[in-house]
C-alpha cells in the first residue's frame, strides 16, 4: 500500500501468458503479486502450506462457475526467490488459445488484474532482480535474430555491462570523496592531500576505461539492431542479381531492362553474427520517368544512411560519366567498389574510385558466384564483431548506453582540464560528479520514470 492507504499498481496481482500467442504442445499462464498463491488455489484447490515450492504439480483448472477448463501443471515460486521478486505461479496448459485466454478470464474473476507490456520485468527490475541493462538484455535475448546476437544478449543479461561500469562507478564515488574531504578538510592532518597532479593520473584512467567501453559501441548496436548494407550503381550493373546471390534466393526480378528496380528491394542475412539488411537500390542516373526518379531518391536516402555501401561497375566495360556521377554519392560514405561480370574480359580497374571512404576492390561475377565469398568476408570485417570481441568484454548495444558513457566521459574530460588549469577542487569535484551520476543512470539506480517506460512498454505482454 502507498503511505496514504491507497492501493497502487504494485501491489495487485497480475496475470498474462508468457508464452507466445498461437497452437502449440504448451502454454504457459504466468500470475505475480501477492495474492498470487490465492489465486491458485481458487482456481485449482491447491494450497500452498501442503504444496512443495518450486515442484511442478498436476491440477484442474476451474472457471468461476466451476467448470474445469484443463488439466496441466502448476508450479509455485515464493517471494523473493522468483523472477519478479514477488510471489509467482505458473501454469502449464495445453496450447491452444483458447484454454489461455479462459484461465487468463478466470485467473482475473479470482483477483488478478491483466499485466503490462513487460510489467513482469518491470516489478523484477524494482525489486532488485535485475538492473537496466540486464533487463535490456532479456528484451534483446528474446528479439535476437542470430547467434552472436544472442550470445551477447545473454552476457548482458548476466551482467555483463554492470560487472564492466559498477565497479568503475564505485571508483569514482571513492575519488569524489577523497577529492571532497580535501577541499572540506583541507587543514586537517589527517586528511590526505590530494594535489592536481594525483587528480590528473586518477581521471585519466577512467577516462581511458571509458573510451575503450565506447569504442564497443558499434559492433553491440550492430549485433543487436543489425547493420543497412545498401547495393547501389548506375542501372543495368547487376545490383538485383548481386542481392539474389548474397540472399540464396530470388528475391528481385532480373533483366537485361536498364531501370528494372524502381523500389528498395530488402534482404536480411546473417554475416559473421551481425543480421545484414541488403538493400538493392534503383539504378543512380537522371530520369524523367517520375517513378522511377522517385525510386533514385530514396536510392539516395538509403546510401546516406548505410553502415556499409556496395557500389558496383560493369567490370566488362569502361565506366562512365553516369559511374563517376553516381559515385560521387558514395565516396564519402564507407563503401566496397565491386568490379561485377568477371565473367566476362576485364575492361575496367576502379582505379578511377577511390574516394575516402573506400575499404576496398573486389572483383565479383554475381552471375557465377565468383568472388562473392571473398565479399562477405570484407562485409564481415567491416560491420561484424572484431574475432572473440562478443566473449571478451560487455558491449554497449543500445543509443540509450552510449549517451551516458559519452556524459561521463564529456564530464571527466572536464574535470581533467580543470585539475590542468590549477582550478579549485570544487570544479572538478563537480565533474567527476556528473560523471558518477551518468554511469548511474546508465544501471538504472536513477532513472527517469519516462526511460523506464520507453524501455519496458517495447516487452512483450507476458514478460
Amino acid at each position: 500500500m502507498s503511505p496514504a492507504g491507497k492501493m497502487t499498481r504494485e501491489d495487485t496481482t497480475i496475470v498474462a501468458p508468457a508464452t507466445p500467442a498461437g497452437t502449440g504442445s504448451v502454454a504457459i499462464v504466468r500470475i505475480s503479486g501477492p495474492d498470487a498463491f490465492p489465486i491458485l488455489s481458487r482456481l485449482s484447490g491447491i494450497h500452498p502450506a501442503t504444496t512443495p515450492f518450486r515442484t511442478l504439480r498436476r491440477c484442474e483448472v476451474r472457471n468461476p462457475a466451476g467448470e474445469i477448463l484443463d488439466t496441466g501443471l502448476a508450479v509455485l515460486f515464493p517471494a523473493p526467490h522468483s523472477f519478479t521478486g514477488e510471489d509467482v505461479v505458473e501454469l502449464h496448459l495445453h496450447g491452444n488459445p483458447v484454454l489461455m485466454e479462459g484461465a487468463v478470464r478466470a485467473a482475473c474473476a479470482a483477483g488478478a488484474t491483466p499485466a503490462s507490456p513487460g510489467e513482469f520485468s518491470r516489478r523484477a527490475f524494482h525489486n532488485g532482480k535485475m538492473d537496466l541493462t540486464q533487463a535490456e538484455g532479456l528484451a534483446d535475448l528474446i528479439s535476437a535474430r542470430t547467434e552472436a546476437a544472442a550470445r551477447a544478449a545473454l552476457r548482458q543479461l548476466r551482467g555483463g555491462l554492470r560487472e564492466a561500469i559498477g565497479p568503475l562507478r564505485e571508483r569514482l564515488l571513492m575519488l569524489l570523496t577523497l577529492v571532497e574531504a580535501a577541499i572540506d578538510f583541507a587543514e586537517e592532518d589527517e586528511v590526505p592531500a590530494l594535489d592536481n597532479t594525483q587528480l590528473i593520473e586518477r581521471v585519466s584512467e577512467f577516462v581511458s576505461a571509458l573510451e575503450s567501453l565506447l569504442k564497443t559501441y558499434p559492433a553491440g548496436h550492430r549485433l543487436r539492431d543489425g547493420a543497412n548494407v545498401a547495393i547501389a550503381g548506375v542501372a543495368n550493373v547487376g545490383k538485383s542479381r548481386l542481392l539474389n546471390r548474397l540472399a540464396g534466393e530470388e528475391r528481385a526480378i532480373v533483366t537485361e531492362i536498364p531501370g528494372t528496380t524502381r523500389d528498395s528491394l530488402h534482404a536480411e542475412i546473417s554475416v559473421s553474427g551481425v543480421p545484414v539488411l541488403l538493400v538493392d537500390t534503383a539504378g543512380l542516373r537522371e530520369t524523367e520517368d517520375p517513378v522511377e526518379r522517385e525510386g533514385v531518391r530514396r536510392s539516395r536516402e538509403a546510401i546516406a544512411t548505410a553502415d556499409l555501401v556496395l557500389f558496383l561497375l560493369d567490370g566488362s566495360r569502361p565506366a562512365g560519366k553516369g559511374d563517376r556521377e553516381a559515385y560521387q554519392g558514395v565516396a564519402d560514405r564507407p563503401h566496397l567498389v565491386l568490379l561485377n561480370k568477371t565473367d566476362l574480359p576485364t575492361a575496367e580497374t576502379g582505379k578511377g574510385f577511390a574516394g575516402e571512404g573506400r575499404r576496398g576492390v573486389h572483383r565479383v561475377s554475381a552471375k557465377t558466384g565468383e568472388g562473392v565469398e571473398a565479399l562477405v568476408g570484407s562485409i564481415a570485417r567491416i560491420v561484424g564483431p572484431e574475432e572473440g570481441a562478443i566473449l571478451a568484454q560487455a558491449l554497449l548495444t543500445r543509443a540509450r548506453h552510449r549517451l551516458a558513457v559519452e556524459r561521463a566521459l564529456s564530464s571527466l574530460v572536464r574535470a581533467k582540464a580543470a585539475a590542468g588549469e590549477g582550478l579549485p577542487l570544487e570544479f572538478p569535484a563537480a565533474d567527476v560528479r556528473e560523471a558518477a551520476a551518468a554511469l548511474a543512470e546508465l544501471l538504472g539506480e536513477v532513472a527517469p520514470e519516462e526511460v523506464l517506460n520507453a524501455i519496458f512498454d517495447r516487452f512483450c505482454i507476458g514478460k
